[in-house]
């Protein structure tokens, strides 16, 4: 698998958002699950109570997320991925 930047950012306009990929990988995650939910084994059983654990944790990813999303908004408007960055060594309260 090639090793390339998947997130939007200034150095990639046409990324994912993260709370978009979260979302997309709790999708596949879930829908992993339910080809084996009904698989009595074992070790089916293990995988799909490992899956429901990651999505439960991709979750908290998007809740964290959302928490940073409320503290750049308050400092001011998303210009988006060519915009200048609300944090960091090219924001404007620097």
């Amino acid at each position: 698998m090639e090793n390339k930047t998947v997130l939007m950012g200034s150095e990639n306009h046409n990324g994912w958002k993260l709370e978009d990929l979260l979302a997309q990988v709790k999708q596949e995650v879930s829908e992993k699950i339910n080809k084996i939910i009904n698989d009595p084994s074992p070790q089916a059983q293990l995988v799909v109570y490992n899956n429901l654990s990651i999505i439960e944790h991709l979750g908290a990813a998007e809740a964290l997320q959302c928490s940073s999303y409320i503290v750049l908004d308050a400092m001011r408007a998303n210009e988006g991925p060519a915009g200048t960055p609300r944090t960091g060594k090219r924001c404007e309260t620097e």
